[in-house]
């Protein structure tokens, strides 16, 4: 499903309001049925006559949204007061109609103003069944008002259920930022397309359930091209990972030759090459130096190991360059990088080989590293690779701090992904695939649990064995990140503490046949 900045989710209203003609109002009454609907079946196991909401309510749209969440809880009988914070004289004109509404049906409408309406409000949410958040919604802009928090503190400290109206109010929609304090929400029903906030940290942790509805937003409008961000997700996987054939063999299943390892980084090198196999390739191959052959070959039983001449024990150079290339021939994709090692005559092997290699090439660690010395050769490789750095590994290689690049992350990703005409997989608590054409691609699987040594050399073996196996084409990355989190997330069934990468290793292929079978 395609996700939304909130100025396109806005560009998108007015588009349907101005080119189709669907009026705001119209929009308005969909978004609170809905809200309504939802709120209804939070409360379900208490009769309509007994339920009680407090509705929390702004001044923009999503306080209008709220009002005709309140109209229909009324209608059904619930019971319903409304708490406005914020100057009613700046109601925008669809909010400000159905707050008449309300008026005119007599409906309990408080202004938080004084001390006592703040125990009103306290007394309120006590006796509640439900809380309906329609405070802020997608509006928020830096820091909050003191009597916004005030709220929030309240909600969160409620033990009641809280369904959030497009967005917790508190998080920022474009970023998942919460500068201050934000609504634990119980649910978040968002409209139209989910925002970026609801799948990013720290703003994912505060949406509960999320539920999403167009509310009669035209689907040419919800599907367009110009709308750069996708979320990946099951229905994604599944439509871009094609069934394997009943006649295959070992050969048409992929063959990936990973270059890694070095001296006491020798288990790396055995993760991402058996990940190459748990995920689905056919053969997997590793090469190191050759005085590592013993151990790596002790520790593979299904991989296959081959020694390459070294220039110090367990480091490689460009004594190493020729038999690699004359054995990568064999192979449909090249894995460079994890626990190679970071010996400057490593380096400059890594980049010419890189350069010279006509074929898919994954590069994971100390081949990014590699690059990192000399960022503008990466151009001059012949097919787009994918590169799988973490953040710090990301902000080595473009000569920037963390900091900077946690400030601007998805724009400085997309520049870098466009100058390097790469695909950057960028490891953190939200996994970003970016492109070169601006798409940026965000799991929605994974876990703390996954924070652990050798977790990122499983994922690049299982990026480099979607890709050799061909089923996934030019979405292999995202396809790969998903499943990567999907067998952490198996993994972690049991608990996140104590969650080795070879958990994840070892639920690769339930996490397949989990897509498989569904």
């Amino acid at each position: 499903m395609k996700i939304a900045s909130a100025e396109q989710m806005r560009q998108i209203d007015n588009e349907a309001i101005n080119q189709f003609g669907i009026p705001e109002i119209a929009l308005m009454e969909n978004a609170g049925h809905e809200i309504a609907k939802e709120a209804m079946n939070l409360c379900k196991d208490i009769a309509i006559a007994r339920q009680s909401y407090c509705i929390l309510a702004g001044c923009g749209n999503n306080g209008g949204d709220g009002f005709v969440a309140a109209r229909h809880l009324m209608n059904n009988g619930a019971k319903v007061k409304i708490f406005i914070l914020g100057n009613t004289e700046h109601f925008t004109p669809s909010a400000k109609i159905n707050y008449k509404v309300l008026v005119n049906m007599k409906a309990e409408i408080y202004h938080i103003v004084s001390e006592r309406d703040w125990n009103r409000l306290q007394i309120s949410i006590t006796f509640s069944d439900c809380i309906i958040d329609a405070l802020l919604g997608t509006g928020i802009h830096g820091q909050l008002r003191e009597n916004i928090k005030k709220c929030i503190q309240i909600v969160n400290t409620s033990n009641r259920p809280v369904l959030s109206v497009d967005m917790p109010s508190g998080v920022n929609a474009n970023t998942g930022v919460v500068e201050s304090d934000a609504i634990f929400a119980t649910t978040t029903i968002t409209f139209g397309l989910p925002k970026i906030g609801l799948i990013m940290y720290p703003g994912c942790k505060h949406t509960g359930n999320i539920i999403v509805k167009t509310i009669g937003i035209p689907n040419d409008l919800l599907s367009k091209e110009d709308i750069k961000q996708e979320a990946i997700d099951e229905a994604f996987v599944k439509a871009h990972l094609a069934s394997r054939a009943d006649d295959v063999y070992k050969g048409s299943c992929g063959k990936v030759l990973t270059l890694a390892g070095s001296t006491g980084y020798t288990g790396a090198a055995c993760l991402s090459s058996q990940a190459v196999l748990k995920i689905g390739a056919g053969i997997s191959t590793l090469i190191s130096a050759e005085s590592l052959y013993d151990i790596l070959s002790m520790k593979n039983t299904e991989v296959m190991v081959k020694p390459l001449p070294e220039i110090l024990p367990g480091v490689l150079g460009d004594s190493a360059m020729e038999n690699i290339k004359d054995i990568a021939k064999d192979f449909d994709v090249v894995l460079m990088g994890p626990g190679l090692g970071r010996n400057d005559e490593t380096c400059q092997m890594v980049r010419k080989l890189a350069i010279d290699l006509d074929k898919p090439l994954v590069l994971d660690a100390d081949a990014i590293f590699a690059f990192s010395q000399a960022p503008d050769e990466l151009k001059k490789i012949k097919q787009m690779p994918i590169l799988t750095p973490h953040l710090g590994e990301m902000a080595n290689l473009l000569h920037i701090t963390i900091s900077d690049l946690k400030d601007n992350l998805w724009e400085i990703a997309r520049k870098a992904a466009e100058y390097f005409n790469a695909i950057f997989v960028l490891k953190s608590e939200k996994t970003l695939v970016v492109y070169p054409d601006g798409n940026i691609f965000v799991t929605t699987v994974g876990n703390a649990g996954m924070a652990t040594a050798g977790s990122g050399d499983v994922l690049a073996g299982t990026i480099a064995g979607i890709v050799a196996e061909k089923l996934a084409g030019k979405m292999s990355a995202p396809v790969g990140v998903y499943l990567h989190g999907l067998a952490g997330d198996l993994a972690g069934e049991n608990g996140q503490a104590g969650l080795i990468a070879g958990d994840i290793l070892l639920n690769l292929s339930k996490a397949r046949k989990q897509i498989d079978n569904k």
